[in-house]
């Protein structure tokens, strides 16, 4: 080999080491940019809140004269009582952000109180109790000369509550 071509060929290899050093690559003896791929990944998260509660009797409060009802509550309301507890009157006073305020008078008795989350309030002749869970329960049973107040759930303003009567 000639001088000349030594040198070409030291030249040759250096450029090819600085393009190979650089992050390139060869083909056919010409420089290329090596090959990048990039993966990007998305995640989405969707959270679906179950729909408010709604009354099976709405705002039709006359339901409740046959001893029992669904309805929803916003404001204030006096509710007509029937069945083995009436004649009487359950009446709201105020709906709070998670119960309702309310005064009773019935033939079996009377009082005013509060109910919140998942509470019941039971009225008998005489006395009364309330009992409470940490989750939504299907509605009291209906037994004669007792008035049971279910607290259903409150949704932006609205209280819904279930009377059930014997």
């Amino acid at each position: 080999m000639t001088p000349s071509t030594v040198d070409r060929l030291l030249l040759v290899g250096g450029v090819l080491a600085a393009l190979a050093a650089a992050g390139c690559g060869t083909v056919s003896g010409r420089a290329v940019p090596a090959a990048t791929t990039t993966t990007t990944t998305t995640t989405t998260t969707t959270t679906t809140t179950p729909p408010p509660p709604t009354a099976a009797d709405g705002t039709n409060y006359a339901a409740c004269a046959d001893g029992t009802c669904e309805v929803a509550l916003s404001g204030p309301v006096d509710i007509p009582l029937g069945g083995s507890v009436g004649p009487g009157t359950f009446a709201v006073r105020a709906v709070l952000a998670d119960g309702i305020e309310f005064e009773l008078t019935s033939a079996i008795g009377g009082g005013s109180g509060s109910l919140k989350g998942h509470c019941t309030a039971t009225f008998v002749p005489g006395g009364g109790g309330m009992s409470c869970s940490t989750k939504p329960s299907g509605p009291p049973e209906p037994r004669a000369g007792v008035l049971a107040v279910q607290m259903v759930g409150v949704t932006a303003g609205t209280a819904i509550v279930r009377m059930v009567t014997g």
